[in-house]
């Protein structure tokens, strides 16, 4: 996984074999893109004790609709707005989580 930086050189987001992931492709900055050949999504992490109120606003709203969610011990990788049927919402958590570790580990 390639790691895309800003003018800060942060990590903002990754291009992989087949695809893109960005932290942030809204306004608000609360939530990405995962993009995995024909097949897009939309993507947050989400703590229900530490999640700021917008956050929770966005959780509660996704919830209401399809999405998937993978609890990491509290840390939630929640999933939504999947358009195309290439990958199902546990392959694309995969590339997300794939993309947090190697975050994490570039970072030590």
């Amino acid at each position: 996984m390639e790691m895309l930086l800003n003018e800060n050189d942060l990590v903002v987001g990754a291009r992989f074999d087949n695809g893109t992931i960005q932290d942030y492709v809204d306004n608000n900055n609360t939530y990405g893109l995962i993009r995995v050949e024909n097949t897009t999504a939309n993507w947050f992490l989400f703590n229900k004790q530490e999640s700021a109120e917008d956050m929770q606003e966005l959780y509660n709203d996704v919830v209401a609709k399809e999405h998937f969610i993978q609890n990491d011990f509290g840390e939630e990788i929640v999933v939504f707005n999947r358009q195309g049927d290439e990958y199902t919402y546990e392959q694309l958590v995969k590339k997300i989580d794939d993309y947090l570790n190697d975050e994490l580990g570039s970072l030590l």
